[in-house]
């Protein structure tokens, strides 16, 4: 039995579109409230951040997949770039996230686990 395309049916790469925006959409980065991020408003961001890359990099990946399926000569898929990139973006926000943390222990020993308890507690 053949199929009959429907003019509902969604290619795939406006599908991986509408997940990108849908991603996107849901994905609010946190205020940075006052003058100066603490730790927490950093490692928010990072999170933030790694969630928008990896949907940045699914849509990605679909269009170039797809559009190597489609291409009359082969296409090298060169996203794991961009999985490189995220990592080294987020991986820069959480080395200040540990910096901040050292800096603090040094300054007043014992004040990361006391925070941490009160983190916890929150």
């Amino acid at each position: 039995m053949t199929r009959i395309p429907t003019p509902l049916a969604v290619p795939p790469v406006q599908a991986a579109h509408i997940t990108l925006v849908a991603a996107l959409a849901s994905l609010k980065p946190n205020r940075i409230v006052g003058h100066a991020a603490d730790r927490f408003d950093i490692m928010a961001r990072a999170d933030h951040l790694k969630a928008v890359l990896a949907a940045v990099t699914a849509y990605t990946k679909a269009i170039v997949a797809d559009t190597a399926d489609f291409a009359p000569y082969a296409i090298n898929d060169e996203t794991g770039y961009l999985v490189d990139a995220a990592s080294e973006i987020t991986g820069a926000l959480n080395s200040a996230v540990d910096k901040m943390i050292d800096d603090t222990e040094e300054a007043n020993p014992g004040a990361w686990l006391k925070a941490r308890q009160a983190e916890v507690a929150r």
